[in-house]
């Protein structure tokens, strides 16, 4: 499922590159060895470099060096990542044996000139994600793209629930409207468990009188993140104050999240409204969400957290008040925000 606009993937994938190198110039670094599935997708502008969905690491290395490029990965997965995910970018692909242990990291140091050690995932994460989190050009017109369709899937999960329906059965109802669309987080609960709970893995639960779906989408290595909640039966009146509370809370979120402010100063906004409107404590039972691109967060706000935000950046705040949240993605130009999971 590619992005309907054109897209200039070769061109994207150089501007990294570019920006990873003036990056080892800064710190003084020879080479980069990248090994996790977050930095392969943002290098390679889209790239897949995972089989198993629950595992962070790639299965291939990306060595960078200040003037070559190569992709190390075991002989099982060579052939596919050259003709699939690394397509038109010219990247080298280097195999090595699947049975033999280190060999992968071997090779790296093997192309390096005697003593030189690669930089690795994590000791570059403070410096680079701050880069990857400021989105290009395709990297938000393909989140639009994917809120987009995650908004479809959701509502119409929601639309077809009838009195009875389990929780199981709703997310496996969504999960079918996602084709091409990994799903690294599906959270679903009926009637009280939406109360009782911030993170309520589906279950056997029949869906009565309400239900919260949460959904964390991912394609291109992109994510988004959304939360719904659809009332079978009349909210009471406490309810109802929760679920307005809320919106507003997210609301001034949205509103405080400009260019040159920091993060912090969102928290203190979230925290501003959620005294104005009754519950000034509900803040303290969940964070409240972050920037997110090619992670599910790629930083969680906390008070006073000094970040500073960015044009470019995206974005999931999720407040939550017992029974109730709130959560979309929104995208920060120059402009204003635009919220890509709408309809």
């Amino acid at each position: 499922m590619e992005s309907e606009r054109p897209v200039d993937r070769a061109g994207e994938h150089r501007a990294r590159l570019a920006s990873l190198r003036s990056l080892l110039d800064r710190r003084g670094e020879a080479a980069a060895l990248l090994t996790t599935r977050r930095n392969f997708a943002w290098l390679t502008a889209g790239g897949t470099g995972h089989v198993l969905q629950s595992m962070e690491a790639s299965i291939a290395a990306i060595l960078v060096t200040r003037a070559d490029i190569v992709v190390i990965t075991q002989n099982i997965e060579a052939r596919r990542l050259s003709e699939e995910e690394l397509e038109g970018l010219g990247v080298e692909v280097v195999s090595v044996p699947w049975w033999e242990p280190g060999a992968i990291e071997a090779e790296a140091l093997r192309r390096l000139a005697a003593g030189v050690r690669p930089v690795g995932d994590a000791d570059l994460e403070p410096d680079l994600s701050p880069i990857r989190s400021v989105l290009s050009v395709i990297d938000r017109e393909r989140l639009a793209d994917l809120g987009r369709i995650a908004h479809d899937a959701m509502e119409a999960a929601l639309v077809a629930i009838r009195p009875g329906m389990t929780e199981d059965e709703l997310v496996a109802t969504l999960s079918g409207g996602l084709p091409g669309v990994r799903v690294p987080v599906v959270l679903a609960a009926a009637d009280g468990r939406v109360a009782r709970y911030r993170h309520p893995l589906p279950g056997k639960t029949p869906i009565r009188t309400r239900v919260m779906l949460v959904l964390v989408a991912e394609r291109w290595g992109l994510h988004v993140a959304l939360t719904r909640i659809r009332e079978l039966e009349a909210p009471t009146a406490d309810l109802a104050r929760r679920i307005e509370a809320v919106r507003t809370v997210q609301s001034a979120m949205h509103a405080a999240t400009r260019p040159g402010a920091t993060f912090g100063d969102v928290f203190a906004a979230a925290r501003s409204a959620y005294a104005d409107t009754g519950f000034p404590d509900e803040w303290r039972d969940h964070h409240q969400g972050g920037s997110i691109g090619y992670q599910p967060r790629e930083r969680i706000a906390i008070p006073g957290d000094p970040t500073t935000i960015e044009a470019g950046m995206a974005f999931a705040w999720n407040p939550s008040i017992a029974g109730a949240k709130a959560e979309d993605t929104i995208v920060l130009t120059d402009g204003a925000a635009r919220t890509v999971t709408a309809g």
